[in-house]
Order: C-alpha cells, then sequence, then structure tokens
C-alpha cells in the first residue's frame, strides 16, 4: 500500500512546483468583512495567504558590521557580517531587506498551511518549537549565504515544548504547489539546538535560507507500534481540502495524505493510543465547511468528521481554538 501511495504522491508532486518559496500574506483577517465578491469565491489557498502569519519586514544594511532585528514574536535574528552573495557570487553589501515569518502555534500552522511531517514517512509527526522563513534581498535580487557564513537566532520557547532534544530542520526549495506539500521536513545533519531559559539559540547555515523549524522526535513514535486511521470527507478534489491532524497536548500538526484522486479518503500511520484531534477544512464552490473530531487512536480506525458551512471569519475563529 505504501508503495502505490508513494507513486501517487511522486506524481502529485511533478505535477507543479513554484520558484520561490517566498509567500507573500496579508495580515490575520479576523472579525474584517469579506467582500461579497471574494467570499463567493474564496479557494483554500486564497484563504491561506489572507489568514496565514504576515510577513514581517526589516530594512537592514550588509557589510563589515553584524545586524540584529527582533521579531513581533520575540525572537531576534543576527545576520553575519560581509556574509551573503548576489546570484552571480559577488558579495552584497548596502541596503538590503530581511523578510520574516514566525509559527510557533497549532491553529498559525493549520491557517498558513504548515504542518510538521517528515518526508516519505507517513504520519511521523514532529513538535514544533517554532517554524520560520527567512529571505534576505537586495534590490529585489534573493540572496544567499557566503560559505563558511551563518545566522544565529534566538526564539521563545512555547509553553507546550518539553526538554526533549531540539535539532533544526528544513524544507527544500522548492515547495510543490501541488494539493499538498509532500516534501515534509528534512533534519540538517546532526545540527543540535541550543536551550536557554525562556529560549532556544540556533545557529542556521544553509547556502539559501527559507523555511526552517525548531523540531523534536514526537516520543509517541519511539515504539514500533503503528496503525493507519483512515479520515472520510466529501468528495471535493485534491486542491481544496485539507485534513490535519493535532496530537493533544503537543505543539505539532500532520496533514494527511489522499488515498484517491477525488479527495474522499486521507490517511496517515499513528501511534494506537494517541490522542488526537482532526481536522478537516474544504472549500466547495466558494463556501468554506470546516469540522473536527477528537478521538484516541485504535487499530485501523475511521472517522467521519461533521462539517459545517462557516464563514472565513468563524473559519478563523474555530481553527484558533485547535
Amino acid at each position: 500500500m505504501y508503495k502505490l501511495l508513494s507513486l501517487f504522491l511522486a506524481g502529485l508532486l511533478l505535477a507543479s512546483c513554484r520558484k520561490d518559496d517566498l509567500i507573500e500574506c496579508y495580515p490575520t483577517t479576523t472579525g474584517v468583512t469579506v467582500p461579497a465578491s471574494s467570499a463567493s469565491n474564496l479557494s483554500l489557498a486564497e484563504f491561506s495567504r489572507r489568514n496565514g502569519v504576515p510577513m514581517q519586514t526589516f530594512n537592514v544594511v550588509l557589510g563589515a558590521q553584524a545586524q540584529t532585528v527582533t521579531t513581533t514574536g520575540g525572537a531576534t535574528i543576527t545576520l553575519p557580517a560581509n556574509g551573503f552573495l548576489l546570484p552571480n557570487g559577488a558579495a552584497a553589501s548596502g541596503a538590503a531587506v530581511l523578510k520574516l515569518r514566525e509559527i510557533y502555534t497549532v491553529p498559525d500552522m493549520v491557517l498558513t498551511n504548515m504542518p510538521t511531517n517528515q518526508p516519505g514517512r507517513p504520519g511521523d509527526l514532529l513538535i514544533s518549537g517554532g517554524e520560520f522563513n527567512i529571505q534576505v534581498y537586495s534590490n529585489s535580487q534573493r540572496l544567499r549565504l557566503a560559505a563558511g557564513s551563518a545566522l544565529t537566532m534566538q526564539s521563545p520557547i512555547p509553553t507546550s515544548q518539553d526538554t526533549t532534544r531540539q535539532y533544526v530542520w528544513r524544507r527544500p526549495a522548492p515547495l510543490t504547489s501541488a494539493p499538498f506539500d509532500t516534501t515534509g521536513w528534512t533534519r540538517v545533519s546532526q545540527q543540535q539546538v541550543q536551550q536557554l531559559p525562556g529560549f532556544y539559540r540556533a545557529t542556521l547555515a544553509f547556502d539559501s535560507l527559507g523555511w526552517c523549524n525548531i523540531d523534536q522526535y514526537w516520543q509517541r513514535y519511539s515504539s514500533n507500534s503503528r496503525t493507519s486511521l483512515l479520515v472520510n470527507t466529501p468528495a471535493n478534489g485534491l486542491s481544496d481540502t485539507r485534513v490535519f491532524l493535532r496530537p493533544v497536548g503537543f505543539n505539532g500538526l500532520g496533514r494527511l495524505y489522499p488515498t484517491n484522486s477525488s479527495g474522499s479518503q486521507w490517511t496517515q500511520s499513528m501511534p494506537p493510543g494517541s490522542e488526537v484531534v482532526v481536522a478537516v477544512l474544504q472549500s466547495i464552490g466558494g463556501q468554506l465547511y470546516y469540522g473536527t473530531q477528537r478521538l484516541v487512536v485504535q487499530a485501523n480506525a475511521t472517522v467521519t468528521p461533521t462539517l459545517t458551512p462557516v464563514s472565513e471569519a468563524t473559519a478563523v475563529q474555530l481553527i484558533r481554538q485547535l
């Protein structure tokens, strides 16, 4: 079954890729009236664009001095001195713009469509200490780090996070623009994260910065026991159906994989006995539908959450309650 599923996912991955992993977002629109023309044709891609975590921008000056910025979430990012290159390989200097997005909670993971799956291991979830998209531009040219250079990031520890060892993870670029991201998070070598009182400290030395994640392995996967969880949804294709799974009490989010092209069944491999919340978000003819179901995973469990039509603002409000 997994071989067939892998072939199916590979086909989706090849179907369409975007050239960059930068997603410009509007600020969160909770409580804001949506224009009728938009509300009547709201895809899930547009829903995430409008309600995902917003992009923050910082003006910096590249050169002989390191630059440090502080984000709205309380993280500090230090850019190295003489550490960036233009696309042609020349050293970058002078005025530049740091663009950043930061995600610390499960609701923001859902709204931004940034789950914490590992690639090639359906169901294996990571528990996140923070997801970050970091990019640096000079005159609209995206910069990359010079060899031997690195950013230093210090970010607040989410309140639900335990003391399990954290590692640095990243997402390959480009991300797929298929109905869901099949690439998942890849661990960056053996790079560990330093834990300070109230903060994580990590060194980011990717050649080209993009999405990175401070993550730990979910300890429920330490045993070899697994079972298949199947979620039924109304057939709606793949682009406008998202099925998420939140492990209760943990700051992680799985996005389930489809078992058919109609988008009526979604699966994930889970450790039995885990308490989880399944959340389904659909857009059918521009109308949003949302529903959740809480359960303790049993062997070969099948669930069918009840979906209710909701407005954009109500969908955001309900997702914020996950």
